[in-house]
């Protein structure tokens, strides 16, 4: 799965296989949803098996009424006749994420927490299902992976309540790529924004306390000198 054609090619080969299923099917199917390689299908195992020898699929049953699904699991209520849809996670999941005191930039750990919020969002079928993952989330992030409670709940709030915005307008000239070393490469950014008109994107680089860089720099007129140098 190296190569970046491997999803278009894997896309279209299912896309085949699973048409000719459907078509060829003795039995009519109930329900077909299909993510990538994964299939939520009531429909007969050995039908499917038969498609191609190499293409063999395997099958996961409900036990206690409970059927995961990706990142959803399927409750059904015999007594009410209803079903409901928490976040599901497999059982060897930690709940371990990038660590607060990790060297990553800001966004990319508010990312994270925004990013598990919105998928409760969209998966809770109830208020208190989403109301309990929410909390699950709050406590994952400020008790295991040590994030401040003031940020995961600013996080958290503010990707409940988005409204539609506009993609960001790029506002300089250049857009270039460094990688991110802390306080210093905030320095770094404000200064390129402020005399050249060059905005940064960061991208996370680890480096230990020992051998972190410093940075010497001089704006004149037109022109910025920056030295990275290592101890």
């Amino acid at each position: 799965m190296g190569s970046p054609l491997s999803p278009i090619i894997t896309e279209i080969y299912i896309t085949d296989l699973e048409e000719k299923a459907l078509q060829t099917s003795p039995v009519t199917l109930i329900c077909w949803f299909r993510k990538v390689d994964g299939s939520f299908v009531i429909a007969l195992l050995n039908h499917l098996n038969a498609q191609h020898p190499r293409m063999q699929f395997t099958m996961e049953s409900e036990s206690k009424n409970k059927l995961p699904f990706l990142d959803v699991r399927i409750q059904k209520d015999h007594q009410n006749k209803t079903s409901s849809r928490p976040v599901s996670t497999k059982p060897t999941h930690t709940d371990q994420y990038l660590r607060h005191s990790s060297n990553h930039p800001p966004q990319v750990k508010r990312g994270i927490i925004s990013i598990l919020a919105r998928r409760a969002k969209n998966i809770s079928s109830t208020p208190q299902l989403l109301e309990a993952e929410l909390n699950h989330l709050r406590t994952v992030f400020t008790s295991y992976n040590n994030y401040p409670v003031k940020l995961a709940n600013q996080t958290i709030n503010s990707t409940l309540n988005t409204s539609d915005k506009p993609p960001r307008q790029q506002t300089t000239s250049f857009v270039i790529s460094l990688p991110y070393i802390g306080t210093t490469s905030h320095k770094i950014r404000r200064l390129l924004k402020h005399e050249a008109n060059i905005d940064v994107v960061r991208e996370a680089r680890q480096f230990s306390t020992s051998s972190m860089p410093q940075v010497n720099y001089q704006a004149h007129a037109n022109k910025i000198q920056l030295v990275l140098c290592t101890t």
